[in-house]
């Protein structure tokens, strides 16, 4: 990792509630691909709130927390959401 200073400089966007998105994975058993369960989180103050909710329902799942760049209506269950992500933290277990 490399840190560049900068000077402030006004963003082209902002979105002060941004909805967040939370993959779960779980593990059948050992040597099978790794199980999804995902959600969408709306009407969030802040990625603190977004990762309390995490910690609050991982059950000791590894995770992925991402931000929605786009913003997207809610969907019913079965209809994919397809805004640009940005990982904010963790990774994908069947990746690489």
């Amino acid at each position: 990792m490399r840190a560049i200073e900068t000077v402030h400089a006004e963003p082209r966007d902002s979105d002060d509630s941004p909805c967040y998105r939370v993959n779960f994975w779980e593990q059948p058993l050992p040597g099978y691909g790794w199980n999804l369960d995902a959600f969408v989180l709306v009407e969030v103050k802040d990625v603190s709130e977004a990762l309390r909710w995490v910690e609050e329902h991982a059950n000791g799942r590894p995770f992925e927390l991402f931000a929605e760049m786009d913003s997207e209506p809610e969907k019913p269950f079965g209809a994919p959401r397809k805004a640009t992500l940005v990982r904010l933290l963790g990774n994908n277990p069947n990746a690489g």
